[in-house]
């Protein structure tokens, strides 16, 4: 439990991510209210749903398909429970 997972920036992971996923990335903590957080070798995105869980999507530095891989994080981001606008 003593893991410190700290917010970054969007900054900071833009010079990391490739460019299809930082802009998936860019969109969900900008418009969506995710909030990005190294983890492991790089970063995870965390939904801003509080139903109990922790509901994330690992980011992939470098991937082989930086389209698939964007792909991806949008489809796991659109099963997250429909709650955000009640967080605001």
């Amino acid at each position: 439990m003593g893991e410190s997972w700290d917010e970054v920036s969007l900054k900071d992971a833009r010079k990391s991510l490739d460019n299809e996923v930082y802009a998936v990335v860019e969109d969900l903590v900008k418009n969506k209210g995710w909030r990005l957080r190294e983890q492991g070798h790089k970063y995870a995105i965390y939904c801003p749903c509080t139903d109990g869980r922790a509901n994330f999507i690992t980011l992939p530095g470098t991937s082989k398909n930086p389209g698939n891989a964007a792909k991806r994080i949008k489809r796991s981001a659109s099963r997250c429970p429909d709650r955000h606008e009640l967080m605001k």
